[in-house]
């Protein structure tokens, strides 16, 4: 983790209140800790000044002055709300101003124009907080002279160019290289940059601490606004620090991630047929026209199957694929059997089900609808009366929104309404066909204020529909969704915070266990954990396996499931579970096929 520090400093302009505010935007922006100054205004400047520089520091600082009384309950506010406490000194004097509230504080910080002050160090080395060392302003001579006497641990050179504020040509970043190789020890970074992008290029070289002035307005009068950050700024450094790690990740072979693969699909070209072809007919490459999307054989694989007979009717249009030139293997009877029985399911569309229901008959469907499909009248005399069906809301409403129900925008939220209306009529339609539950799944990714009010909110939706009868449950999230064929992250219905929520609601779920693998590598937390606190609250279960923080839908064995108790677990929870493997339609749904025979088989 990259900590990153909010200096505080002068931004407060003597105001107390200023100074709360601004340690309440640290807070909101994520970052660790805050950092104030002290100087005791006796012991700054001689009796006489006659520099004009001087002069205006000592007006500034007169003006920015807080008591040590201030800066303790200030201190008490920060720590309240979760936050480290730091603060800079310039003279040992000054300490003893703090008395035993000293201690209260977390961290101490040399400023660089103290870094030759030996006895400042060692007093506050001497309270064992970790101690932080400007070096600005001093040439390599004085840096050494300091850095050699340092004890082994507990303290951090900080890089810093002290001109305020200093010019993007100006940061030198290089020296932070040069510290880690010299010393072999952390380094930080203390930025007074004009542009805080700065601060980006400081943490991808490794540093282990950012140290930022935050102020309300960089248009402020005051001697450090101009060289500070604001609240949007901050939020920023701190999503790239939480990141970092993430960002500079790839130093190993390439691997596609869920959204370029989706995007090699829909961009991509495979051969369709020009007009029908009889089974036993000789396939020739003039038969075929190259198109997209990209779902059968590439311009790479066709050289295979030239020249080979059709296993199979070929239809003008449809895609050619392996499926067309191998023996179509069916399911026995068993292990359809024993599918029923831990009630497993196969995801289909309304174009594909009949053909998915006459090669794999489990009994079990979940309809993935598009937005267009979802809008339209849908006919229900092809579905049987013996299958469980449940359906999938599509994450789209058209071509480049998501489903949002209570966006601001308006036509985004009524078609978004309307899509979810059209689908409980179609669900309610299924239920008095078959005489069981239809649930209905959504993902719900966007939040508007909180997630308080994004809980209440959708729990209220979803129960005035459970009025009428149906049921929609909003699925367990990944921490990446790849939307329009793009990378977004998301902050709800996929961490340990939300299970508080989805309890205080008494809300159902559906547990996507492809995301819930994905989550527990990204925010480090325990799958089984997650699977324990909601065991009474999952309604509905998406079975796939995942890799890393973005393979998505990979077949069970391929990822994280190796674990049999793990699944063992998974399959013991008594509803539907979809199997979600990603392609697993295509070839005469085979990636189907096989996840049913290897789930199945689980002991």
């Amino acid at each position: 983790m990259i900590k990153i520090i909010s200096e505080i400093g002068i931004n407060h302009d003597g105001d107390y209140e200023k100074a709360k505010k601004l340690i309440f935007l640290t807070y909101q922006s994520g970052a660790h800790a805050v950092k104030f100054q002290y100087r005791n205004i006796g012991n700054v400047y001689a009796e006489h000044i006659r520099e004009i520089g001087d002069e205006i520091l000592s007006k500034e600082i007169n003006r920015n002055f807080l008591t040590p009384k201030n800066l303790l309950s200030l201190s008490d506010y920060a720590k309240k709300l979760g936050l480290e406490v730091g603060i800079s000194f310039f003279d040992t004097k000054d300490i003893q101003d703090f008395s035993e509230g000293i201690n209260s504080f977390d961290f101490f910080k040399i400023p660089s124009i103290e870094l030759t002050n030996k006895e400042l160090i060692n007093t506050l080395l001497a309270f064992n907080k970790h101690l932080y060392i400007s070096l600005g302003a001093h040439d390599e001579k004085e840096i050494d002279d300091v850095l050699k006497i340092m004890p082994k641990k507990g303290w951090t050179p900080m890089h810093c160019v002290s001109n305020y504020p200093t010019s993007i040509e100006n940061s030198r970043l290089g020296y932070i290289t040069y510290l880690q190789n010299k010393w072999g020890i952390d380094v930080g970074y203390s930025s007074h940059d004009d542009d805080y992008e700065v601060c980006l290029l400081a943490m991808y070289l490794g540093v282990s601490v950012i140290e930022r002035h935050i102020t309300l307005s960089r248009e402020s009068d005051g001697l450090d606004h101009s060289s500070s950050s604001t609240f949007d700024h901050f939020k920023k450094i701190v999503r790239f620090s939480d990141s970092m790690q993430l960002i500079k990740a790839g130093n190993s072979p390439r691997i596609p991630n869920q959204g370029e693969l989706l995007n090699r699909q829909n961009l991509g070209r495979s051969f369709y047929a020009v007009r029908n072809f009889e089974k036993g007919y000789i396939l020739r490459k003039s038969d075929l026209i190259y198109r997209s999307p990209a779902t059968g054989l590439s311009n790479k694989e066709i050289q295979n199957y030239i020249g080979k007979p059709l296993l199979t009717r070929l239809n003008k249009g449809d895609v050619v694929s392996k499926s067309l030139f191998i023996e179509n293997k069916k399911i026995n009877s068993s292990i359809l059997n024993k599918a029923k029985e831990i009630h497993l399911s196969i995801p289909v569309r309304l174009h594909d089900y009949q053909q998915i229901e006459k090669m794999m008959p489990i009994n079990a469907f979940e309809f993935h609808l598009s937005f267009d499909e979802a809008l339209s009248e849908i006919d229900t005399t092809i579905f049987s009366k013996k299958n469980n069906y449940s359906i999938h809301l599509p994450d789209y409403i058209n071509s480049y929104k998501l489903m949002d129900p209570f966006s601001n925008n308006k036509d985004q939220r009524e078609l978004s309404l309307n899509i979810i209306e059209n689908t409980v009529k179609f669900a309610l339609r299924l239920q008095d066909l078959t005489g069981n539950n239809v649930p209905i799944v959504g993902s719900f990714s966007i939040i508007h204020e909180d997630k308080d009010n994004f809980y209440e909110s959708h729990n209220n939706l979803f129960r005035s529909y459970q009025n009428r009868g149906v049921e929609i449950i909003p699925q367990w999230l990944p921490p990446i969704a790849w939307y329009f064929g793009g990378s977004v992250t998301l902050n709800v219905m996929n961490n340990i915070d939300d299970i508080e929520y989805i309890k205080k609601y008494d809300m159902n779920i559906c547990m996507d266990i492809c995301h819930l693998l994905l989550g527990q590598n990204y925010f480090k937390f325990s799958a089984n954990l997650i699977l324990d606190e909601l065991k009474s609250k999952i309604k509905h279960i998406h079975i796939a396996d995942a890799a890393g923080i973005d393979g998505e839908g990979l077949p069970i064995g391929k990822g994280e499931l190796k674990n049999t108790q793990l699944l063992k677990k998974i399959l013991g929870l008594n509803c539907l579970k979809v199997i979600e493997v990603w392609q697993g339609h295509l070839d005469n749904a085979a990636g189907f096929k096989e996840e049913v025979i290897k789930l199945t088989a689980v002991k």
